[in-house]
Order: structure tokens, then sequence, then C-alpha cells
């Protein structure tokens, strides 16, 4: 192993092409498949390739790969590749597994796709052609620094027998990044990895941090969140508010109206004066996220059993020796199960942390499975008794990883500080000092890289940090909401596969109601482009069901479907709640609404009324020209009808004078003709002195 380590250091990629230069060299530019390359016709080049007689020969099978790329088809291409055992050839095998990282990376894969990559490195023999291939790809840099993240976020919450198995594959991308591209990030990155597996210590607290959080600040934390565990949510903020510092009290008094509730914080400005980063960051971007639905694995027992909800709270109006003793009775008897004795276990143990019996909380703790206590008993636990977290976390390494930045953050907001490559909790920095900090000082820290992010792509989004966003922190609200971002932007551009690719990504069940709403508003639109208007009227139905407000433009683009299904009264009724709230939306769309209210009530035979809206719209929006004169033509046509010929023309006539479409004022031009030739040779409706009415003796 070591030996491959120091090849991998020395140098550890290939040229682009260098395989092809020995094995898989682009078609002739003089042959038709050269021909078909050249004007990009790769639909026709890859049956050109399946077609010869050597079509299983490396050169080919390799081709055929990149032309399935070329194609926008990395499944395909993926499924030639793994189909093909590894090539004895060297080059041929390294072109294989580059090939191989591209199309994972392609499907959205990009663990697995920098694994194929990291096996396609290790087997180049020279450093130059490698490090010139590497930076070649686009954008890998950053997938290579994610990716090496993630996995040691998820390293650092892995207690199974995978975890050296995960050590040697974060070893090995650590190596490549630093050989590829060199810089600090990569010597720190391997200074965390290195500590993580010859132990740490819990870094020491910098910055006057250490007084934010004194030793009885942590004990009243310690109460609450066991008193949270029993759902005494009351009792709980009464522990809390005894905290010495305003910032510590308004952060836990948070954390248990968002475990009680499930509701974040409206306001986080208390945060604001002291510069304190990561406080922001833990409620802006939503670590408890996966909580938002359901917080049942904070709480001790089922929530939703009436008798174990019966027996809690008689057990807690009583004194606490007599709950004990109750407690201790219940143990005691020859029927109950193993699971409810672990569960009487807990609230004893719970108990005795709520009273602040931290003797007999500590016995209890150290006997006890800490692994099935609640979560909020577990980080109750490791706070006071400095458990390293790796006792508590679940043996379900998905949960593990879930679980593991929570109670991390939220074990440094209480005063324990549990990784070393972290900042403090309670770091204090002015805002513009974020990016140094993330980048520079701590970029290990998730919670100051995620507010550093956030805090740009409020400034600016841009496609590239939403998908960094959106992979980095996943299980999180800032995360999701780059997701969305991705998803809204891929439908607006009609990319339509991409879209669908992002919108699956996310699971819709764990989300908020105003994210919720937005995940429906993209999903609508999918469905909309994609011609599936039965899933996209149910979509509707399941926005229109909930308690969020629903988009403008979701509400008019569904009212011209109902109106494209003849359902005119639905389409009305989504119509005029737009119009009900016209003040916040632009002119444009105000006029808009208006001619396709017109519209309307004239596919429901309602001329007057439609004649009243496309009045209106061209009285009172004439700036809004393609809308007005739409609108004006319309008119006309209802007053030609009714023989209204002098004001059906007038109408028209300012349709001539001001459309800007030659189609527009040659339509109006001609219904003009065609009222002329009923009004008679003259053009005019014949009167008498000049009046308009029509005597008929």
């Amino acid at each position: 192993m070591k030996r491959i380590l120091i090849i991998l250091a020395a140098g550890v990629l290939v040229l682009h092409g260098f395989a092809f230069d020995c094995a898989a060299q682009s078609a002739s530019a003089d042959s038709f498949e050269g021909w078909l390359e050249k004007y990009g016709a790769w639909d026709r080049l890859e049956q050109e390739y399946a077609s010869e007689s050597s079509s299983d020969a490396p050169d080919v099978i390799l081709k055929r790969a990149e032309v399935y790329l070329n194609l926008n088809s990395p499944g395909k291409a993926l499924e030639i590749i793994e189909m093909t055992p590894a090539f004895a050839d060297n080059a041929y095998e390294i072109e294989r597994l580059w090939l191989g990282g591209k199309a994972q990376r392609a499907m959205g894969d990009l663990n697995k796709a920098v694994l194929w990559f990291s096996q396609s490195a290790s087997l180049t023999p020279d450093a130059n052609t490698m490090i010139r291939r590497f930076k070649d790809e686009a954008g890998l840099e950053h997938v290579w620094m994610d990716v090496w993240l993630k996995r040691f976020w998820s390293f650092r919450a892995n207690t199974t027998l995978s975890r050296d198995v995960q050590y040697e594959a974060l070893k090995r991308i650590q190596s490549v990044g630093a050989t590829v591209w060199g810089g600090s990030y990569w010597t720190t990155a391997g200074t965390a990895l290195a500590s993580q597996v010859h132990g740490q210590s819990p870094s020491p607290a910098t910055g006057g941090v250490a007084s934010m959080v004194s030793q009885a600040d942590s004990d009243a934390i310690v109460k609450a969140l066991a008193l949270v565990s029993l759902e005494n949510f009351e009792e709980a903020k009464v522990s809390v508010e005894t905290l010495s510092r305003d910032e510590v009290r308004a952060f836990w008094r948070m954390v248990i109206d968002f475990l009680e509730t499930g509701s974040l914080p409206s306001d986080l400005t208390v945060f604001d004066g002291g510069n304190y980063l990561k406080a922001n960051a833990f409620w802006e971007g939503n670590l408890l996220a996966p909580y938002s639905v359901s917080r049942s694995q904070w709480l001790l027992g089922n929530p939703e059993s009436g008798p174990w909800t019966s027996f809690r709270n008689n057990i807690l109006s009583m004194p606490l020796d007599d709950a004990n003793r109750a407690i201790d009775n219940e143990l005691g008897s020859m029927l109950i199960s193993e699971q409810t004795g672990a569960l009487l276990g807990s609230f004893k143990f719970a108990l005795a942390l709520a009273n602040g019996d931290f003797i007999t909380s500590a016995n209890a703790w150290n006997k006890t499975d800490k692994r099935m206590l609640p979560l909020a008993l577990q980080l109750a636990g490791a706070m006071r008794f400095k458990d390293n977290l790796n006792n508590l976390l679940p043996e379900n390494q998905a949960e593990a990883i879930k679980v593991h930045p929570i109670l991390t953050a939220l074990c440094s907001a209480g005063g324990y500080e549990v990784n070393a490559d972290e900042a403090p909790f309670w770091i204090s920095a002015p805002a513009d000092k974020i990016t140094p900090l993330s980048q520079r000082d701590w970029p290990m820290d998730k919670l100051l890289l995620l507010a550093s992010w956030q805090q740009e792509f409020l400034k600016s989004p841009t496609e590239d940090l939403a998908k960094r966003s959106a992979y980095l922190f996943d299980d999180t609200a800032f995360g999701i909401e780059s997701t969305l971002y991705l998803a809204d932007q891929a439908v607006r551009l009609n990319q339509l596969q991409l879209g669908a690719f992002y919108l699956n990504s996310i699971k819709a069940d764990t989300l908020g109601p105003a994210q919720k709403m937005k995940w429906y508003d993209v999903k609508l639109r999918l469905e909309l482009e994609t011609g599936r208007e039965d899933a996209a009227l149910e979509t509707y139905r399941q926005m229109a069901a909930s308690s969020e407000a629903i988009p403008v433009m979701t509400r008019l683009r569904m009212a011209l479907l109902f109106q494209q299904k003849r359902d005119f009264v639905t389409a009305r009724d989504q119509l005029l709640a737009i119009w009900a709230s016209r003040d916040t939306i632009t002119t444009t769309l105000q006029a808009e609404t208006l001619f396709w209210l017109g519209e309307g009530e004239q596919g429901m035979q309602n001329t007057e009324k439609a004649l009243d809206y496309y009045l209106q719209l061209a009285w009172k929006y004439p700036q809004e020209n393609i809308w007005a004169l739409t609108a004006m033509y319309r008119a006309s046509l209802i007053y030609e009808k009714q023989g209204k010929y002098d004001t059906a023309k007038r109408l028209l006539n300012t349709v001539v004078s001001r459309a800007d479409r030659k189609e527009q004022r040659e339509a109006a031009k001609a219904r003009i003709d065609a009222i002329d030739k009923k009004m008679g040779k003259g053009g005019q409706t014949p009167t008498t002195g000049g009046s308009t009415l029509v005597y008929p003796f």
C-alpha cells in the first residue's frame, strides 16, 4: 500500500489523449468515421463503430463509450465500460477507467467518479501528463475537494469495520489532490485525516470563547435537554433562562422551540452584534432539517402512545424519590420485556439529569446502551460526561452520518468542543471575514463553509456554487434550496431531463411548507413542459390544498391550462385570485390577467363581461402595447358582431396606428375593409343630421 501511495504522490494521471495516442486514436479525417466526427454526428458514428468487424477490439470499445458520452448518454457509456473486463494493456485500461469516471460524473455520482479517476491515476506512469489531464477536465478540482470533504465528514462518523477502507480511499484522494493542485488546503486535509486516525484532543477555546459557556451554563443546558426528552418543554425553557449570555440563551431557546414545534426561528439578529457566524449558519442552513417533519427520535418513548404518555406524566408529577421508587418497582417486575426495561432505565437516567443529580446519572450513563437513547439524552450525556460521539452514534451508517454533524455542532454550542479541526461554535468574526476563516483557517468546518457559501449565494447565485452546495450540504435546508435552484434553472432552460434529475434527488416528504411549495412549482412546470397535463393538475391540487401562497405565475399557467380544457369557471377563479393581489405584481402581469379574464368570459359566451375586461385593459394599461392592442382587437370583433361598426372601426384604427407587428396591422386593416363592405360604399352608417340614430320612417 505504501508503494502505491508513493506512486500516487509522485504523479497520478494521464495526458488527455495519452491512451488514445497509443490505442484509441480518433478516426482518420479521411475516413467516413472521421467525417462524421467532424460534424458531430455521434449517433451515426456509434453505428459505424458497432458494425465494424473488430467491434470487440479495445480501441473500438473505447471509441463507442466516448461517442455515447458525446451523445449525453452516460448510462450507455458506463454500460459498455463496466461490461468490458479490465484491459491487459495498461494504456487502454487507463483510458477505460478515465471514461468510466466521466460517465459517473455525468450521471451525478461524484463519489464514484472520483474513485474511477483515482484508479485511472494509480496506473499512470507519468506525473506531468497526469497533472495536465486532471487540470484539463472542467471543474474537477472543486469536485475533488468536495468529494474528499464529504467523505471526510462521513469518516468522522464511521465506527464500523469499513473505517479502514474509507481511510485508504481518503488518503488516496488527498494524495492525488496534493499532487495535482497542491496548496494549503490539501496539506490541512492530510493533517485532519491523520488526527482522526491517531487520536486528537478537543481544540482549545480561543478568542474569548471559553467564557461564553461556563460549566454552570453547560449543566443548565444538560438539564434542559433531559426535560426535552420527557416532553417537558416549559421547564426546559426555564432551565435555559439561567444561562449567563444572551446569545447562548437565545440559541438554546431556539433549539427547544424547534424540538417542540419543528419551527425555525424567525429572527436571528441576536447573533449579529457579536458576529457569531456559526450560530447564524446553524439556523440559516437549518442543520436540523432532517427533523422538520418529526422530532420523535429526540424524545423518550413513543409520543403517540397513550399508555406511555399517561405513565410518564404520572411519574413526572411525583417527587424525585417517589418517582425513582415507582420506576424501580416496574423494573422489578418479572413480566416486563427487555425493551420496556431499557425504556424505564432511560427514564430514570433522564430524571437524574433533569434534577441535576450528576452522580447517579454518571453511573447510569456508564451502564446504559447509549446508542438506544433518544437524541436529546445522547446529546445531554455527551456534553455532561465529555464522551466520544463515536460511542453513541447509531450502527446504521446512514443514520450516523446524518446525526453526527448535528451532535457535533450542539455539543460545541454547549461548551464541549469535539473536533480539533473545527472552529469553536461561539467564534466571533465580522461577516466579511467568513471566507478566509472557512477557506484558510478552518477548511474542514462544515458550519463555517456553509455560512460562507450561503453568504456568497445570497449575493450572487451561480450554477457552479449551487451544484457544490447541493452536493456537499444535501442534508441541510441550504443544500435543498440549492438543488431547487438548479431544478428551476434547468426547467427554465428547457433542460427537462436535468430538471427531473435534480427534482428527484430531493426527498419531498421531508420538506418544510415553503420549500415543498417550491418543489411543487418546479414539478408542475416540468409536467406541463413534458405534456403530462393530468399530472400537472394533480400537483396543482396538492399545492392548492397546502397553506402556502401559490406563486402568481403558477396560477396563471394553470388558469391557461384550465381554459384550454374549457374549464372556464376554475380558470376564472385562478385569475381572480391573481387580480385580487394585483398591487403586488407588475403592470404587464395585471394587463395579461385582465386579458385572460376577458378570454374566459368570451369562452363562456358572456360577451358583455368579456367586453368589460377588454375595454378596462385597453384604457388602464395603454403602455402594455401587446395586451392593450390585442384586447382592442377582441373588443372590435364583439362590436362588429353587434353591428356597432363605427366603434369597432375606431378601435381597429388605433390597432393599425400603434401595432408593432405587421401581422397585427394587416389583420386590423382586413377587419376594417370587411366592416366597410358591411356599411356600404361610403363606409358610413346612414345617419340623419349627423346623429348615429337610425329612424325606421
